[in-house]
């Protein structure tokens, strides 16, 4: 997306956040609430700043969106055979979100006998100001934490995240590999698709300190953004080619899910740097296609085809890879569907959307059969067949870690 059309975008909004979003209240000091000894009391922290900050979406529902959008932890399946987790597993979600992004990919980690931590990154949670007071060492300060101390705890620790999370997720697990032994990336913004928008993000927000001044359409994230957020993304994938570039390849298995249709992050850049970083054989890209798959040169990239008809979705957007169709709030049957805005969309295109009982979905550009309604995809109808892969991958990453142990210990 180009910056033009950003920044027209939000100019042309046609309401704007009430004066509370737009001014900073908490998170005034980040690092005093990471997750340094213990998960539970992290998460008992992170509540209070909440209960203290937040704005909520529906007043009548308060306490409710606060348990939705607070870190959390699930320990593993009832299912397990061993007391213990087979593993820990630290999950990210992206800029803007909450935790509630993450709920299920979390609860499918722990089916597979993980025991799932999912965090709650600094500025989130609260209200859309908060982004301004923090920046991308915050967030890495927070991961970097619950890493240590998920190795501190188990002998194995995945590490996952979501666009933001994503390169969160990896900076750390390049840092650290020695307490990472996997990381996983769900539509990554390992590289985005405004180039002009990162390189001029600090000029930017000198003269313009919001992107987007939005109100909020649901309680799980914000809809404004400023331009703060921006900066300190830039300066996050700044630090991980940084750490990369030092490394050369990445020594941990690695896995990549991403989306051709992905209106946010350059899938196709993001395959390259795969390609060129991914140093273990275990490493794999997992790339849904809505037209024809791309010809690359290794057999470690997957294409899959994202259409699925009886689920009535042609296409799938950034957002909706990491969603179980079963999802309550951005399910095929949740309370909220994304119908656009009139920036991007036509006005009877976004009514049809709010009132349809049957809906289509896909991205920008894919529109439903004649007569139907169409909004953007906010769930992911393989996602059985994801939560497969991903426990394959897994799989094969305990696997070679046990021999590597047993190889070790019957050494003279």
């Amino acid at each position: 997306m180009a910056l033009f059309t950003l920044l027209m975008g939000c100019a042309s909004s046609q309401s704007t956040a009430p004066p509370s979003e737009l001014a900073s209240s908490g998170w005034s000091d980040a690092s005093a609430l990471a997750p340094v000894a213990d998960f539970d009391a992290y998460v008992v922290d992170v509540k209070k700043e909440l209960r203290a900050h937040r704005l909520p979406f529906d007043s009548s529902k308060a306490e409710a969106e606060l348990a939705q959008v607070a870190p959390f932890r699930i320990p593993a399946g009832p299912g397990c055979r061993s007391a213990a987790p087979r593993g820990i597993a630290i999950l990210i979600h992206g800029l803007s979100d909450t935790a509630f992004a993450m709920r299920d990919l979390a609860r499918s980690l722990a089916r597979q006998c993980f025991e799932s931590r999912v965090l709650l990154l600094p500025g989130h949670g609260t209200r859309p100001a908060d982004l301004k007071v923090v920046d991308h060492d915050d967030w890495l300060t927070h991961a970097r934490a619950a890493v240590a101390q998920a190795a501190r705890e188990n002998e194995l620790v995945v590490v996952a995240g979501f666009s933001l999370g994503a390169a969160v997720a990896l900076t750390v697990a390049a840092e650290s590999p020695g307490h990472v032994d996997a990381v996983i990336g769900v539509s990554p913004a390992y590289r985005i698709r405004s180039s002009t928008l990162a390189r001029y993000a600090g000029w930017i927000a000198a003269f313009r300190p919001w992107l987007d001044s939005s109100p909020r359409e649901e309680f799980a994230r914000y809809a404004a953004m400023p331009m703060r957020g921006i900066v300190s993304t830039v300066a996050l994938l700044a630090a991980m080619d940084d750490r990369i570039g030092r490394q050369r390849a990445l020594p941990t298995p690695w896995l990549v899910v991403q989306s051709d249709d992905d209106e946010v992050v350059d899938v196709a850049e993001n395959r390259r740097f795969f390609e060129a970083t991914a140093g273990d054989p275990r490493s794999i890209l997992v790339n849904y296609f809505s037209d024809q798959p791309v010809q690359t040169r290794t057999d470690r990239v997957i294409w899959l085809p994202a259409a699925h008809a009886s689920m009535r979705v042609v296409g799938l957007s950034h957002r909706a890879l990491h969603i179980s169709p079963d999802n309550p709030h951005y399910g095929l049957s949740g309370t909220y569907r994304n119908c656009g805005s009139p920036s991007f969309r036509e006005e009877h295109e976004i009514r049809a959307c709010r009132q349809a009982e049957r809906l289509w979905y896909g991205v920008s550009g894919q529109s439903p059969p004649p007569g139907e309604a169409g909004a953007r995809s906010t769930f992911n109808p393989h996602y059985g067949d994801l939560e497969q892969r991903i426990e394959r991958f897994l799989d094969q990453v305990e696997g070679r870690r046990q021999d590597a142990v047993a190889s070790h210990r019957s050494r003279p």
